[in-house]
Formats: C-alpha cells, sequence, structure tokens
C-alpha cells in the first residue's frame, strides 16, 4: 500500500464505513443496516469516544429513508487504531440491540447491562473485572487479542487514524513550551474506551508535583514538601 502523505476527513469517513462493512460481516451476520457514521466533537461529552444514536436520526424529507448515526468523537481518532476499532464496535453491539428491540442500557443510557456482556463477550471482547462498575456497567469492554488479530487481517487502511480534534487548548500548552505528551494531558485526551480514564493525574499542593497512576485511587505523599497528592 502507498504511504499516505496527507490525511483528510473524507478518508477517514471512508475507512470507518469500510469497517463497519467488514465488522457487519464478520461479526453480526450482515444484520446491521447501514448507518450514518460520523465524526463530530464529543462536546460536552468530554470523554465519551463515541454514540450511537437511540433512534435513527438521518432520513430523507419523506421519511422513506431513516438511519441510525454511529458517531467517533474526532478528540480521539488517532489515540490507537484498535481504540478507535473497539470505539466502532461497541457502538454496532448498541445498533444491533436496538434494531432486534433489547434493551442493554438503563439509568438514561449510562449503565450497560448484562444484555451488553453477553454480546461483547460472544464478539470477543475481555473484562479486566469480574464485576460490573457501579455507574457504568458491563460498559469497560476491550479488544481481546483474538479480535485485535481478526481486525489486523481485515482490510482496513490503519495509517488514515492519525488525525485528531485537539483543540486550542493543546496548540495553547505547545506554544507554552510543553512537550506534546504535557499538552496531551493539559487538554484532557488522555481517556479509553467509553470514557474511563486509561490515567489519573495527582498534584503536590505545595510545589506542583505532577504524577499518573492506572489506580483510580493512591495515596502517594510527595518527597520534599511531605504533601499527599490530590486528585485531578
Amino acid at each position: 500500500m502507498p504511504e499516505i502523505h496527507e490525511v483528510n476527513i473524507d478518508q477517514i469517513t471512508q475507512e470507518l464505513h469500510n469497517a463497519f462493512y467488514l465488522f457487519n460481516q464478520h461479526y453480526f451476520n450482515n444484520e446491521l443496516p447501514t448507518p450514518a457514521i460520523t465524526i463530530q466533537s464529543s462536546g460536552h461529552k468530554r470523554k465519551s469516544m463515541g454514540w450511537c444514536t437511540v433512534v435513527p436520526v438521518w432520513g430523507d424529507k419523506e421519511g422513506k429513508t431513516k438511519m441510525y448515526e454511529i458517531n467517533l468523537s474526532a478528540e480521539f481518532l488517532d489515540l490507537d487504531f484498535y481504540e478507535t476499532m473497539d470505539t466502532l464496535l461497541h457502538e454496532m453491539v448498541h445498533l444491533y440491540h436496538k434494531v432486534h428491540n433489547i434493551q442493554d442500557c438503563s439509568r438514561k443510557g449510562t449503565y450497560h447491562n448484562k444484555h451488553f456482556k453477553k454480546k461483547v463477550l460472544e464478539i470477543g471482547f475481555e473484562y479486566q473485572n469480574d464485576k460490573p462498575d457501579a455507574k457504568h456497567g458491563w460498559t469497560y469492554a476491550r479488544l481481546g487479542q483474538k479480535v485485535k488479530d481478526e481486525i489486523s487481517n481485515m482490510n482496513i487502511s490503519a495509517d488514515v487514524f492519525t488525525i485528531s480534534r485537539r483543540g486550542s487548548i493543546y496548540f495553547n500548552a505547545l506554544e507554552n513550551g510543553q512537550s506534546a505528551g504535557e499538552a496531551e494531558m493539559q487538554s484532557g485526551r488522555e481517556t479509553s474506551s467509553a470514557g474511563k480514564p486509561s490515567s489519573y493525574k495527582w498534584v503536590c499542593s505545595g510545589c506542583g508535583l505532577i504524577m499518573r497512576s492506572s489506580k483510580k485511587e493512591v495515596n502517594v505523599k510527595c518527597g520534599d514538601c511531605d504533601i499527599t497528592l490530590e486528585k485531578q
């Protein structure tokens, strides 16, 4: 495949439709209707990597064509190819349940129930914990290695997923001398599928020392200030 020198949104959208087509064949027996696949800002859903509408929201004026919408949040498109595929498949599971009239979420769409868990396990997702999250239920499924291997053998151009909507905070941080990694943290882009942070930021109120951890709760003191770090 020739090297891509310039990537645009149209290429990404086309590749998302291509991935949807292949996933629909491989994991859903071609049972899913083609949705409108969009790339929009997560906006007030700051940590959401994607969503699927609960009803068709696209269509023609006569109502003859009706389409659900699957959106991939613009801020996270370049985090990791498999993260993006994880998000797309996650939303396709929701679409599968919508068209089969199976409720896989409750509490205004935030709590993913056992129907969601059953389907993602069938596909080959995996859970790090054997208990549901108190707020989001079984949402935090991640692609297992078997699924990643299957996707790697599909004709999907991973190298188009190299740009994202970073926003003014990121670019201002770069202009102020911060590294790209620091700018990422400043703009709050470090999240994983369905909005769960991949790491947590802790700050010393005395000297401003910053530490990141994979654990949600830690008890760490700054060695210089003898102050317990606070989660941001």
